[in-house]
């Protein structure tokens, strides 16, 4: 009765009289200045409305059918292909990942051999957040199996199994689970497990495929303007964020989870549903309306997806846009749950504002920047213009050189108290990270300039000054 009532109230809101689901994305794209974005709402096992509007980074118009990359919403789809191979007997929740992966090492000694698949799935290994480089744009043969070497030189956060740790290193040891499971790439052993299956046609998981679909450019932010951003393809890192995929294809994707006997069990996809992080999925409760939801939300530089799933009124909403900046994480992914809220009679709570620590990164800098550049033309100036040698005093100069150091000091570590290095912030926020580097340069060079000045004044000083200065009284 439940479904049948939901089935009636979406297609209620189709209506063209009274349309406040397509109102709601309409007024979120122009709000958050998205290019292009796709919807599709599920009921049961069909899409009831899709829609989609604006460009790709292209200039085409984009489609139901255009791909996006969906970042982090690439987990469940990777926990989907492994619950897969579990149910095939292939594979074991509680097999240490050591079984497969016989080289897989850790800098804690042993502490790799205690990690399980299950540890994995649901972030419970201990490794950290930023365990290891991503975004590594490794299309060549053996890049996923790379990235995993490379974790010998991580601690443990934790005790696996004792705390819970988002990290996308736990889905890229999961990729090299996979491939030495099946012993294919993990694109290939996807493709078979996941996207074949439910004719996800306009997906991909390798650069080739990435090719073959046509995968545009996305949009990054520059000064609250989106920008084309043209990224490499990233194999390696498939397992965790680069999956790309259609509208249409995460509704066919949605809907095998909605259900099971598509690609999993009822048993499996409950299991996957249950707890704070399932098996790839986050679950929480809708604020208002008390509908349990199953989730997960996603970005690259350049997109940004969200599947929510209400299994018990057995609908979903898959929203997907080609712009993301970290600092507009939480109204991007509100979007999608504004839809569900309005699908189960609720009215949409979400705020147009971002992280406002992050928002207010980028003027700050330019600000300083600013004061840097002000203060190094003063210093010229006042120098070049001054009638005659000042006397240099050192404790002067200590306190520009102090200052200074201690600007450019807090600037450099700005990316490291978001979790990230500059790299990453050129990647993710390149307006943030290209003032970083103006405030880093621009302070070491006022130091230079001060510098530059005192000494300047030493050499100038007449030669009498300095013997009077010397002359004991």
């Amino acid at each position: 009765m439940l479904a049948a009532a939901l089935v009636t109230a979406i297609v209620a809101l189709t209506a063209p009289a009274a349309d406040p689901i397509e109102a709601h994305l309409q007024q979120h794209r122009a709000d958050q200045r998205i290019p292009g974005l796709a919807y599709a709402v599920v009921s049961g096992d069909r899409v009831v409305r899709q829609g989609a509007w604006g460009v790709d980074g292209d200039g085409h118009a984009v489609t139901a059918q255009t791909p996006f990359l969906i970042g982090s919403v690439s987990k469940p789809v990777t926990a989907t292909a492994v619950m897969r191979l579990v149910e095939a007997r292939r594979l074991a929740l509680d097999d240490p990942v050591r079984r497969h992966l016989p080289w897989f090492r850790l800098a804690d000694g042993q502490a790799a051999q205690h990690i399980s698949v299950r540890h994995l799935l649901t972030h419970t290994s201990g490794l950290p957040r930023w365990a290891s480089r991503t975004d590594r744009f490794d299309n060549s043969a053996g890049g996923l199996a790379r990235s995993v070497r490379d974790l010998a030189g991580v601690r443990l956060q934790s005790a696996p199994g004792t705390h819970h740790h988002y990290s996308d290193a736990n889905y890229m040891v999961l990729g090299a689970v996979v491939e030495a499971v099946t012993g294919q790439p993990f694109g290939a052993a996807l493709r078979r497990e996941v996207l074949d299956p439910l004719g996800m046609r306009h997906s991909a998981a390798t650069q080739a495929e990435a090719d073959s679909v046509g995968l545009p450019a996305g949009h990054r932010y520059w000064f609250g303007q989106p920008r084309r951003f043209d990224a490499p393809y990233d194999t390696s890192g498939v397992p965790y964020g680069y999956v790309a995929a259609s509208a249409d294809d995460l509704a066919r994707f949605a809907m095998a989870h909605l259900k099971g006997g598509r690609l999993l069990s009822e048993e499996t996809l409950k299991l996957m549903h249950t707890g704070e992080y399932g098996l790839g999925w986050r679950t929480s409760t809708l604020d208002g309306i008390g509908t349990r939801l199953v989730w997960h939300a996603g970005a690259t530089p350049g997109y940004f997806a969200n599947v929510v799933l209400a299994p018990e009124s057995g609908s979903a909403v898959v929203v997907l846009g080609n712009s993301y900046s970290p600092a507009l994480d939480a109204p991007l992914a509100a979007a999608a749950f504004d839809v569900t809220r309005l699908l189960h009679g609720g009215t949409p709570t979400s705020s147009n504002d971002g992280d406002p620590l992050m928002r207010a990164m980028l003027p700050v800098l330019v600000a300083v920047a600013g004061l840097l550049t002000v203060t190094a033309i003063w210093s010229l100036t006042r120098a070049i213009r001054s009638s005659r040698p000042a006397e240099p005093r050192l404790r002067s100069t200590l306190a520009w050189l102090a200052a200074c150091t201690a600007v450019a000091g807090v600037a450099a570590l700005l990316p490291s108290m978001m979790g990230n290095d500059l790299g990453q912030a050129l990647l993710w926020m390149p307006d943030v990270g290209w003032a970083i580097i103006a405030v880093i340069t621009l302070a070491a060079l006022l130091a230079a300039i001060r510098v530059g000045i005192a000494v300047a004044r030493r050499r100038a000083r007449p030669v009498g000054v300095e013997a009077a200065q010397r002359r004991p009284a």
